[in-house]
Order: C-alpha cells, then sequence, then structure tokens
C-alpha cells in the first residue's frame, strides 16, 4: 500500500480541493457535505466493490474495492469505479495547472484528468 502526500507547496493552493482520485480516498466537509453527506455518495457510486464508510467528524473514507486496481487499457475501459468517482467529484478536483519550464503541461493536465477525459 501507498500513500500519496502532496508537496508543501500544494497545500498552499489545494484549499477545498481534492488533489486526486486513488484507491482509498479520504473525504471530509466540506466536499462530503456539499454531497450531501455519506448516504448521498453511497447512492451516486454503485460500482461493485466501492464502499463509503462514515468517519468521525463529517468524514468519510471510499474504498473502490479491496485492492488497488491498476488497469489494463489495452483489455477494459479504464477503471471504472475510479472514473465513476471522479465524475462526481470533478467539481472539487485540483488540478496544477503546472507552469515549470520541466514539465511538459499538456502531460501533467492529461495524467490529471485520466478519470475524466
Amino acid at each position: 500500500m501507498a500513500i500519496d502526500v502532496p508537496d508543501e507547496s500544494a497545500s498552499l493552493h489545494l484549499g477545498n480541493h481534492i488533489c486526486g482520485v486513488h484507491w482509498m480516498n479520504f473525504l471530509g466537509p466540506p466536499v462530503l457535505t456539499e454531497l450531501g453527506g455519506v448516504e448521498a455518495l453511497r447512492e451516486r457510486l454503485r460500482s461493485p466493490g466501492t464502499t463509503v464508510q462514515p468517519l468521525p467528524d463529517g468524514r468519510a473514507v471510499v474504498m473502490l474495492g479491496i485492492e488497488p486496481d491498476a488497469g489494463d487499457v489495452t483489455q477494459s475501459s479504464v477503471l471504472p469505479a475510479y472514473r465513476e468517482l471522479a465524475s462526481v467529484l470533478d467539481p472539487w478536483m485540483y488540478f496544477h495547472g503546472d507552469t515549470r519550464p520541466s514539465v511538459d503541461a499538456e502531460a501533467q493536465r492529461r495524467w490529471e484528468r485520466r478519470f475524466l477525459d
């Protein structure tokens, strides 16, 4: 298992946004509140194996199956559960829009939106 921890500069820009969709996703207010809470989120996420578990203080964890799925674009659609969650969370997604010369901005955009486009 791995944890994605954005570098410290992301916290300057992240605000109430979500930095990507992963196998395990922790949500809190205000995003979870704006989604209508745990039950409303469960209603919107119908992929087999997806679970939404409440946590204290108005938070929840969304797990996309019992283990991470690496996917295989040559064999099936692109991780349907990940795509489904990304579409639900799209209004709160954070996209870097990186302008550093060492970063291919278009490649960065494609990677960040891989479950949406």
